[in-house]
Formats: structure tokens, C-alpha cells, sequence
């Protein structure tokens, strides 16, 4: 159970995070107490000590999410009815909820359940008995109603839904409507205690710290067992909490409710015997996670990935490019124009990771943990590893240097560049297509993510198939995605090929005789010759016979190359004296750089990519051609 005791110790670790709110992504979140769940509250109460409601708002959405207490039953309830300690949905706050609500009617009904339960919690702690008198007296959706909080049709039953008939009629949309998912039985209510004389004693009971104590004490289940994270006796629990990805999320790690197949029979008799959590360590861990995740978690279509550690900045992630390691005031590229070289690229990054994080190369542990769900109800774990910081940041670096090559980005619409590797997620859109399937996505950047934690060059597979979908620019609906693409896969050639041996440069290396290479630079040549041609004629938009023949190039050079030289000639013709003798030059030069026996009509792989950016870019960053003096 390592993955369950290093949340355990993260928790233990950071008791003074305990109820601190924080916010991203426009969410709110915190560390959870002991006992305790996040839950979207619609309603607030205000109740006086002697058991009267003195008002009534309806929260913005802002306000809504509210740490609340529950019971171990209640914190992973589905459709059974199982009551949390204080704040609660109407039906179980409401004594009257069967006066304007038709449903079937079971004994005990939810309200006689929270009733019970919070009298026993009202006699051992008397701030809540002003609450549990209001309540008595089975009048509250009553008092809603009143203060217009809530509203009836015109049987006097709750409204189901709002219509805009209804707004035209009234003059306003109440602003339940705005807040509610559903019909306005389910909303969530949450108390205050009003002080009568005035606001300065009021009681927020869901953020103050005595209530919590209070509610942890008093609702702290399990039977006593032995907890096989601490190996200590302790209150052990069945039921684990579920919403670790968001709120609705009624997915759980743990889970043994299927006594009637085959979850432990055949091995074991009861699911006790299969292992004990201490309900304490398994709220610990669970609140931990849940906490984890929101600070600091990658959800990509239900998949998280989740690297923590005691003092690794949260910015160094598996997931991240090159570029998300700088800051804005970094210097990714230099005002000439050129590439940073490998050795330029190293010192920049180790600088970024290092430089101004001192301490950062140390021994304290950092966890790795992918998580994902099986079906709505069960979320497993498919991947979890836990190593010393120094060597993750290594496996960073290393991955950052090997993946690397020039990179586009725009800001304000205008092309900037950094030299590193690229976003995981952007290699395996660039590879399957931006409209994939969600599971095909993220199952190539699972891979993608241990290749960068464990130190493994890139799956075969997958940088293949980024330099077959790359060979096909017609398939990409605009210019800027196949560049995109085609910078992505040359990091992925680079990784794959070169990654133990220092890595292909994206300078061009006019020495590096290898096929692939000489096959791409021809290509980028004819390329762009055309493109040359083209645009002094006004006609830049069109596409080169490079560019429509490359997919064929890719498995039939030589045949494919003699067709692309020939349609080439026109445009030979159209160029200037000293361009024609450049270009010529060119050809010559790569066709001489052929060994004996290469030039042949067998397949490329993907290197040949990396021959045609770095010839492009070496055409496209050269002084221009000027005309010589008569």
C-alpha cells in the first residue's frame, strides 16, 4: 500500500494547509479535515440560538462549494438514503419536504435519520441545538417560500423548472434557477447562527474550527481493526470517499460492495480479510489526494497525472514543454535568429530548473501517480512510482535535451520560437489527430509520461506514426498545424534515434552522409525552389510538387524523386542566373554526398524529416541571394 501511505504522509505533512482555501482554475479547494467533504451548497440559513429563522440568501456560484461535515456511510453515498451530520439536501433537512414534494415515502424517511443523528450531536454540543429546534418544528421549505427563495406551482408543489414565460411574467428569474443543476428538491442548505445582536458573533458553521473538531470527534467511524498502512489497532472502515477529481466525481479507489460474484470469493470468505484501512489514515490519504490533484493535477477527458513532492515546484511536470520551464523573461532564442545548439540548450534548462531553486537537487521523495476510471463507480490507478528528486529532475532534464528542437508558438498572433522538447499531450494530438478518440489520446501520452519518469527513449510506434502522418501535409486543414506537427515529430526522430548520442542538431550538417537525411534535404530543396518561384508570381498559396508528392517520397524515393525533378523544370527556368547556379550547386553537392549503394528506392523513416527541416531552415536563415555586378 505505498501509493496510500505517501498520501497519508503528505497529509501528516501538511496539517498547517488544513481548511486553507486556495483557488485555480476559477475552483476553489482546500485540505480537507478529517470527517469532512466538499460539496456544492445552493442555500444559506441563518438561524437563530432559540431555533428562528431570521433569513435566507441564495449563494452566488462562487460561494457554493462548502466544506461539510459527513459520516463514513454519507461520505460515499449514492441512492441509498444515508444523512451527513449538518448540512444537507432538502429532503433530509426538510420536515415538511412531503408537503411539496410527491415521493414515495419510506420509514424511517431521510429527515427522521438526520433528525436522529443530529440530536445525538445537538446533547454533546449545545451551538448546534438552535439549529436542531428550527428543525423540529418541520417548516422550512415553508420559510423558503416565504422569502421567495424557493417557489411553488400552482397545485403548491415545488416548481420543477423555470420557464421564460414565467421570467415575462414575473418581471426576474429567481436566482435558484441560476444556481440549481436540477429541480429545486435537490438543493443542498447550509446553517449559520444568527446572532440577534448583532453580525460580529455570527457562526459560520461550516468553516469554524471548533464545529470541525467537534463533528471529526464526534463522527469518527469504523470498527476497531488493525490498519494495514501504520500496522496499528485503530477504527477501520468499509466505505472510502469518493469526488477525487471533482465534485460529482462518484468514482472510488477503494471498493469491495459485491458480495454476490467473484470481487474475493473463492479466496476469502468475508472482505475483511482481505485488507484493513484505518477509516482516519483512509480519509487522510483520500482528503490528501483530492487536495493534490486540484493544486497541482493534469486531468486530461477523466485521466489525471499527478507528480507531488515536499519541495518540487509544481511547474516541473512530465507533461510540460520546453518552453513552460522558463520564465518570460528568459532569452529562448537569440536575436539573430539562429537556433540555440544543444550544449546552449542544457545550460539554459539546467539553469531554469536549478538556477534559482538551489536545493532543489536533494533527496526528498517525489511521487508519480496516473489515475483514470474503469467505469463511473470505480477509478483504479495505472500508474504509480516514487523516487528521490534528484534523480526525477535528471530524467526531466535528460528528457528535455534528448526531445529537443526548434519549436513554434505565437504570441498576439506573431511567431515566436523556444528550443526544447514539446507539451506530451501536444505530441500525441500531433500524432492521432486533433479529433481522435479521448482514450487513444491519453493512452499515448501515458506512454509518452513514462518514458520521461523512467528514462526510455520514445515507443517505435508512436514516433512512426508521427512521421507517416507528417509525410501527408494535405491531411492537415492548415499550414501552421502540418509546421507544428512536423517540428513535434522531429523531436520524437531526434529521441529515437539520437537521444545516446547527443542528438541531431537542427543547424544542418552538411558532413552527415546517412540516406534518410540526403533524402530529406533534397526534398526541402525542391521545395523550396517552387515556393520561391511561386511567390515572386503572386501564387504563394499553392502547394509544391514536394509538398503533394511527399507521402509517396517517404516510401519511394528514387521513383518519386525523378517525377518531383521533373516537374521541377519550369520553375528552374523562371529563376535568376545566380539562383539557378545556386540551386544546382545545392543538388549537386547532396547527390555526391550518397555512399555507394544508399541511393535506392527503399522506404524512409522518419530521419529523413529531420534532413528536410534543417535544409529548409539553413535556405530560409542564409543571406539572400543577390545579383551579381555587370
Amino acid at each position: 500500500m505505498t501509493w496510500i501511505a505517501d498520501l497519508y504522509e503528505t497529509y501528516e505533512a501538511n496539517q498547517d494547509q488544513i481548511g486553507q482555501i486556495l483557488i485555480r482554475r476559477n475552483q476553489q479547494f482546500s485540505l480537507l479535515p478529517v470527517g469532512h467533504a466538499y460539496r456544492n451548497v445552493q442555500i444559506e440559513m441563518q438561524i437563530t440560538p432559540d431555533g428562528e429563522c431570521f433569513d435566507a440568501r441564495v449563494l452566488s456560484k462562487e460561494e457554493m462549494p462548502t466544506i461539510i461535515p459527513v459520516t463514513e456511510a454519507s461520505g460515499g453515498r449514492t441512492s441509498s438514503p444515508v444523512p451527513h451530520p449538518l448540512h444537507d439536501g432538502l429532503k433530509y433537512v426538510a420536515g415538511d419536504f412531503d408537503q411539496y414534494v410527491d415521493a414515495k415515502k419510506k420509514k424511517p424517511t431521510p429527515h427522521e435519520m438526520y433528525m436522529e443523528q443530529l440530536r445525538r450531536w445537538s446533547d454533546h454540543d449545545p451551538r448546534l441545538m438552535g439549529v436542531y429546534r428550527y428543525l423540529q418544528k418541520n417548516r422550512l421549505i415553508k420559510d423558503l417560500v416565504e422569502k421567495k427563495i424557493l417557489f411553488l406551482d400552482d397545485n403548491g408543489k415545488l416548481l420543477p423548472k423555470w420557464s421564460k414565460e414565467m421570467t415575462d411574467k414575473l418581471g426576474y428569474k429567481p436566482a435558484i434557477f441560476d444556481v440549481l443543476a436540477g429541480s429545486q428538491d435537490s438543493a443542498m442548505i447550509r446553517f449559520t447562527i444568527h446572532d440577534p445582536r448583532g453580525n460580529k458573533n455570527e457562526l459560520l458553521l461550516w468553516e469554524n474550527p471548533e464545529i470541525v473538531k467537534s463533528a471529526t470527534k464526534e463522527f469518527i467511524g469504523g470498527q476497531e481493526g488493525i490498519d494495514y498502512v501504520t500496522g496499528k489497532p485503530m477504527p477501520v472502515t468499509e466505505s472510502h470517499a469518493s469526488g477525487l477529481r471533482y465534485g460529482g466525481d462518484m468514482a472510488k479507489l477503494i471498493s469491495a460492495n459485491d458480495a454476490t460474484n467473484f470481487t474475493y470469493r473463492g479466496r476469502f470468505t468475508d472482505k475483511t480479510q482481505v485488507a484493513g484501512v484505518g477509516y482516519e489514515v483512509s480519509q487522510k490519504a483520500h482528503n490528501a489526494l483530492k487536495w493534490l490533484i486540484s493544486k497541482q493535477g493534469i486531468i486530461r477527458d477523466g485521466r489525471v497525472y499527478l507528480v507531488w513532492g515536499k519541495s518540487l515546484p509544481e511547474r516541473f511536470t512530465p507533461m510540460a514543454g520546453g518552453l513552460d520551464f522558463f520564465d518570460e523573461d528568459d532569452d529562448l532564442e537569440e536575436d539573430s535568429g539562429i537556433p540555440q545548439t544543444q550544449e546552449e540548450f542544457a545550460k539554459l534548462l539546467k539553469s531554469a530548473i536549478y538556477g534559482k531553486n538551489e536545493n532543489l537537487a536533494i533527496d526528498d521523495r517525489v511521487n508519480i501517480m496516473i489515475l483514470d476510471n474503469a467505469t463511473p463507480g470505480r477509478i483504479g490507478i495505472l500508474y504509480y512510482n516514487s523516487t528521490d528528486q534528484k534523480q526525477y529532475l535528471t530524467r526531466i532534464e535528460l528528457w528535455q535535451q534528448q526531445a529537443a528542437w526548434r519549436h513554434t508558438y505565437f504570441v498576439n498572433k506573431q511567431p515566436r520560437h523556444y528550443y526544447g522538447a514539446p507539451n506530451l499531450y501536444d505530441i500525441a494530438k500531433a500524432a492521432f489527430g486533433e479529433n481522435a478518440n479521448d482514450r487513444v489520446l491519453n493512452n499515448a501520452t501515458t506512454a509518452l509520461f513514462t518514458c520521461v519518469v523512467e528514462n526510455k527513449k520514445v515507443p517505435y510506434d508512436l514516433m512512426s506514426k508521427l512521421a507517416h502522418r507528417v509525410s501527408n501535409p494535405a491531411s492537415f486543414e492548415q499550414n501552421w498545424q502540418w509546421r507544428k506537427a512536423l517540428e513535434i515529430s522531429c523531436s520524437m526522430v531526434n529521441n529515437y534515434f539520437f537521444r545516446d548520442k547527443g542528438g541531431c542538431s537542427v543547424s544542418l550538417d552538411k558532413e552527415r552522409n546517412e540516406r534518410n537525411y540526403l533524402f530529406g534535404r533534397l526534398l526541402a530543396v525542391s521545395h523550396v525552389l517552387e515556393n520561391e518561384v511561386l511567390k515572386n508570381q503572386g501564387a504563394s498559396g499553392r502547394s509544391t510538387s514536394a509538398e503533394r508528392y511527399m507521402n509517396a517520397f517517404s516510401m519511394h524515393p528514387v521513383k518519386t524523386w525523378m517525377i518531383i525533378r521533373k516537374n521541377l523544370q519550369p520553375y528552374i527556368d523562371r529563376l535568376r542566373p545566380n539562383q539557378k547556379v545556386f540551386y544546382d550547386k545545392l543538388f549537386s553537392e547532396i547527390m555526391d554526398q550518397f555512399n555507394p549503394g544508399t541511393y535506392i528506392d527503399k522506404s524512409l523513416d522518419g530521419r529523413y524529416l529531420l534532413g528536410y527541416y534543417s535544409q529548409e531552415y539553413a535556405i530560409y536563415h542564409k543571406q539572400p541571394v543577390k545579383e551579381e555586378e555587370e
